[in-house]
């Protein structure tokens, strides 16, 4: 039969095109053209996500799409990593609605990522959302009025948020604890960054019916406790529970049996764990704490127990044989200064990530058949190398037992040379076909290892989705002064930092950048100091928007001192520029943020 028209194509046929697509291009293409493609392309409405989005697709999209769809949508993504000042464009797009329910009244999930302090202002407007998901900006410190703002509205004011994520903050959330305890009744699925043990406790006061509850401890408080635990306000529904704490003092093993064995309900346990605490070593301890759990039916954990002080790797036999007497599965690897203990297999219900290290390839397993079945369900793998010296294969075969990763973060490094074929011997058949996003963090000395840098970066069979780099500006210098290829085309995103061991920021050496990475479309440079970069802000700046045709957003900020950004601040001189080196008629056309830490523009 011959087919004339897309109208001729079978359903099957036409949601498979639409699936390949996202649901704005599919809205675009097959919105209002007939009822059987409105009929056919209905479940594409429900789910919008307006990221990667040029500023002037945003718009149309907030004054045509989603008023014309309202009705459908059920969930909507923003997302200010990609276009700087969307959350605050969309809030003001809806200024007239008292909430975001009176503009889309089907919406029950609402995704901010990248949330920062000038988006508190859609706050009020969110309160009646079922499903409330913001990533916090970790590069932008929160102000004290927007962590009070966070904490008044989701945790101290009426709402019906029954799924919350708060997570990304620098340091954690940290809470009030001198106003009234307002019991949040309908909150029953929380993920939060908090800062303190205290932040924890009072956690557990206002959220009682939680019946899932993952949340991350950052630091170390010396301080008089603010909030007590008590028998009687540990959850009394907890069933998923997952603990992430990132300072070393923060928890010994006696208080973690104690918080747990008060929570009897627990079915599912999770902890990521760094303690200087020889007891979380031990397989015996581990075992009593179980047997107080009667309902747990799953256990995930990592820990990274500092115990070492020599100049050789910690023998890991002992304390492995702890664990094959009291019948718990786990690996165990270690390096000079910490002993790894991860359950096995790495085989999960709900998609993760894992943290883990290069000496992984010399780990010993209570059962090796558990150990080396492939990874279910890792979605990411974060390495910290701690600057100790490893081979390329060390890397490598762990990474390859992790083949289904879309994020490889790797910091730390130092890797000693060898040879291509040296490391490829065994890696020949290694792919990662989901491999979006590769962090490479740090090398000693910022001498990178180049081999190993571009069998990842550069390697399209290992990795033919690869689209972002993250990298440290003086890791990224000496390699773009001595590689030999012409450019990275695959890369459309970099994002880069910059310490004081990365040297000042000169504008011959980012001019590389343009050589290396001609198809960039996102760009974002965060210094620690504004001393690195200050001697040419603005004409960096400039150079960025002129020399890379492609760019969408470029984000330039820093943590200490401020931008200098004064020639911007008039506004004639800034309406001159930014219609000079965008090469735009009407400064509409640009959204543009000049803060004293920040510099970013949305094309």
């Amino acid at each position: 039969m011959f087919l004339s028209k897309l109208e001729d194509l079978p359903d099957e046929i036409l949601i498979e095109i639409c699936i390949y697509l996202n649901a704005i291009d599919v809205i675009n293409a097959f919105g209002q053209l007939n009822n059987r493609l409105e009929r056919t392309i209905r479940q594409f409405r429900s789910d919008i996500n307006l990221q990667y989005l040029t500023l002037k697709q945003f718009q149309r999209c907030c004054f045509h799409l989603l008023p014309y769809n309202a009705e459908y949508i059920v969930k909507l993504t923003l997302n200010t990593w990609y276009s700087p000042g969307e959350i605050s464009l969309f809030n003001k797009s809806i200024a007239k609605y008292n909430s975001l329910h009176d503009f889309l009244p089907s919406l029950k999930q609402l995704w901010l990522i990248n949330f920062s302090n000038q988006d508190v202002d859609i706050l009020p407007k969110i309160l009646s959302i079922e499903r409330l998901m913001i990533d916090i900006d970790s590069q932008i410190p929160l102000l004290q009025s927007t962590r009070i703002l966070l904490d008044q509205y989701l945790f101290c004011t009426s709402n019906t948020i029954k799924e919350l994520r708060l997570y990304g903050a620098e340091e954690g959330i940290i809470l009030q604890h001198d106003v009234a305890v307002m019991m949040c009744q309908w909150l029953e699925k929380l993920i939060i960054s908090v800062a303190t043990l205290d932040d924890l406790i009072l956690i557990l006061r206002r959220a009682p019916n939680l019946v899932k509850l993952h949340i991350e401890v950052n630091i170390f408080s010396v301080d008089v406790p603010k909030q007590y635990a008590t028998v009687d306000m540990m959850p009394k529904y907890m069933k998923d529970f997952h603990l992430w704490i990132k300072d070393k003092r923060l928890l010994i093993f006696d208080d973690l049996y104690n918080i747990l064995i008060n929570m009897p309900t627990i079915e599912r346990l999770s902890l990521e764990i760094e303690t200087d605490d020889i007891l979380y070593s031990q397989g015996y301890r581990w075992k009593e704490l179980l047997s107080n759990l009667p309902k747990l039916s799953r256990l995930d954990m990592g820990l990274k127990i500092w115990i070492g002080w020599e100049s050789v790797p910690i023998d890991v036999t002992p304390y492995l044989e702890t664990f094959i007497k009291n019948g718990i599965e786990v690996c165990c690897y270690a390096d000079t200064r910490v002993l790894f203990i991860d359950t096995i297999p790495y085989d999960f219900d709900n998609t993760t990530g894992v943290m883990t290290s290069p000496r992984a390839s010399d780990a010993k397993a209570t059962n090796m058949e558990l150990f080396q079945q492939q990874a279910r369900k890792v979605n990411t793998v974060c390495f910290d190398g701690r600057h100790e010296l490893t081979s390329i294969n060390d890397w490598l075969n762990v990474i390859k037992r992790f083949p289904n990763i879309q994020v490889l973060d790797i910091t730390s490094i130092n890797v000693y040379d060898q040879t291509e074929d040296e490391f490829l011997e065994n890696n020949q058949q290694l792919r990662l076909s989901n491999l979006a996003i590769l962090r490479y963090i740090r090398s000693t000395k910022c001498k990178v290892n180049i081999p190993f840098f571009m069998y990842l970066a550069n390697n399209t069979i290992l990795a033919p989705r690869l689209r972002t780099l993250t990298i440290m500006y003086g890791d990224l210098i000496y390699l773009c002064k001595r590689l030999k290829i012409d450019s990275f085309p695959r890369f459309k995103e970099l994002c880069v930092y910059n310490n004081g061991a990365d040297g000042l920021i000169c504008l011959d050496d980012i001019k590389l950048l343009f050589k290396f990475f001609p198809n960039l479309e996102h760009f974002w440079l965060h210094v620690q100091s504004n001393r690195t970069i200050n001697r040419s802000t603005v004409l960096i700046t400039e150079h960025f928007l002129c020399s890379l045709p492609k760019l969408i957003s470029f984000r330039l900020s820093c943590k200490k001192g401020s931008l200098r950004l004064s020639s911007l601040y008039d506004n004639n001189t800034y309406l001159t520029w930014i219609k000079r080196v965008c090469g735009v008629d009407n400064q509409e056309q640009i959204h543009t943020i000049i803060r004293k830490k920040e510099l970013a523009i949305w094309k």
